[in-house]
């Protein structure tokens, strides 16, 4: 991980160039700070959360025309909003919403509003499976479409991101390697408006994952199989690559969903027997002793310990 803070235009516009690509800024606010933690997954795709003041972008005709690669960057806005300009099409973006653009041609940020923070991947489009047609789509629209795929694609990339893992290093190519299947994942089923299914084992896993999250408490081993198509014996193998059965990985989502439920203050007079029942779990006396070894602590001392309701029965 490397962590670029500045103070000023020239400053930022050098950071960019170093971690991106070269581009002009302007309409810098008063006292503009910037800060970009990069981190180098391969020579392929980096990913980088952004943080700065207000100011405008402009990737021109002479600086795209000198670019010497065919880099997208696939963007999550996460704070304040702006728009995106490439070609004849501009989107306005804001929290939440997900766009792309290629660095090989113009393009023009407008961040001018304060308090900006993207989270931005770029990787190289050689690096993904995906059909020209459907990049194309993707550049002629600029939005890419919410959706569970976008979802499991920038969630993915932030926990990544969190990890901080070293480049070069076997741990990093396989994350690039994920990545890449997500982000690839994600532009197909924004351009074909359907559902698309990732071709990594741990892809799979990341979007196994979500639909577990999406559907807890009632998603049994076989509900996956059949959402993804695949047998049940390919969900044990995705789980058997990162140490554990389905079985348990859904057990223990459960009882994290219930530890949860039990320190929810909006629901600190519920009785742990229904927060039991809530998270996938027909019997009180099983629940507790699942959770005594999953927390160390029974659900009475755990919501005793985080200040929950002392009165509501076991």
């Amino acid at each position: 991980m490397v962590v670029h803070a500045v103070g000023s235009a020239d400053e930022w516009q050098d950071v960019v160039r170093r971690c991106f690509v070269p581009i002009n800024c302007g309409a810098f606010e008063p006292g503009f700070h910037g800060r970009m933690d990069q981190l180098e997954l391969d020579d392929s795709i980096s990913i980088a959360c952004v943080a700065t003041d207000g100011h405008t972008v402009d990737r021109s005709e002479r600086l795209a025309a000198r670019a010497d690669g065919d880099a997208l960057h696939l963007s999550l806005q996460v704070a304040s909003r702006g728009t995106v300009r490439q070609g004849r099409r501009m989107v306005s973006v804001r929290p939440g919403r997900a766009f792309m653009y290629a660095t090989d041609a113009p393009y023009y940020l407008d961040y001018s509003e304060p308090g900006q923070r993207q989270l931005i991947v770029q990787v190289s489009r050689s690096a993904l499976d995906a059909p020209r047609a459907a990049l194309d789509h993707g550049l002629g629209q600029l939005n890419v479409a919410a959706g569970a795929a976008t979802r499991v694609f920038f969630a993915y990339a932030l926990d990544v991101h969190r990890q901080g893992l070293a480049a070069g290093g076997a741990e990093a190519g396989a994350a690039a390697e994920v990545a890449a299947d997500l982000a690839a994942t994600m532009i197909r089923a924004s351009a074909e408006g359907t559902r698309v299914l990732p071709r990594t084992r741990g892809g799979l896993l990341r979007a196994i994952e979500d639909f577990v999250a999406v559907n807890l408490p009632r998603v049994r081993v076989d509900d996956i199989a059949a959402e993804f198509f695949v047998s049940r014996r390919t969900v044990y193998h995705v789980f058997e690559d990162v140490g554990t059965t389905p079985s348990d990985y859904l057990r223990r989502e459960r009882l994290a969903l219930a530890a949860r439920r039990l320190v929810d203050p909006a629901l600190a007079e519920v009785p742990i027997a229904e927060i039991a029942a809530g998270a996938g779990f027909d019997d009180a006396t099983t629940f507790t002793r699942a959770f005594r070894r999953h927390q160390g602590v029974t659900p009475r001392e755990w919501r005793s310990s985080h200040g929950g309701a002392m009165s509501v029965a076991s």
